[in-house]
């Protein structure tokens, strides 16, 4: 019983720490940190526009999808390791991706170093938004692409 009150006492004593901490504080470079004394501090500036990954020599950069949305060129990702693939596209800015068997045997694809990507939808130098779900057909490292 008593240990239980001196581990509440703990955390309620490191909340109130916490809590006394102030975010908004900023470093001036001198050791010493300012606080804002308003009690409505000002809005933080809107996050930076993300470029479009640079397009393929020869060809014109793709234009921003309708909303705002980020474009960029989806990559080649056929013939390589579904892993790698995965890791690719989401260094090019896309993260809805999904994988299913080409072969049509409904496998799962549990470990993704194990199968290799026959098939990308879309298709690689498709200019598209960043939220678009890229889907890759995979068979297991050992096997043909139909």
């Amino acid at each position: 019983m008593r240990t239980y009150r001196t581990t509440a006492l703990l955390a309620a004593v490191g909340c109130l720490a916490l809590t006394g901490c102030n975010p908004q504080a900023a470093d001036t470079g001198t050791g010493t940190s300012t606080t804002s004394t308003s009690t409505n501090p000002a809005p933080a500036a809107p996050p930076a526009a993300t470029t479009a990954a640079p397009a393929p020599a020869g060809s014109a950069a793709p234009a921003p999808p309708k909303g705002g949305k980020p474009a960029a060129v989806v990559p080649q990702f056929v013939g390589q390791v579904l892993q790698t693939a995965q890791d690719g596209a989401q260094a090019a800015g896309f993260y809805l991706l999904s994988s299913h068997d080409a072969l049509g045997k409904n496998r799962n694809q549990v470990l993704d170093r194990n199968w290799k990507v026959c098939t990308q939808t879309p298709a690689a130098g498709t200019a598209t938004s960043t939220d678009t779900k890229i889907d890759f057909g995979t068979v297991k490292n050992e096997e043909s692409c139909p």
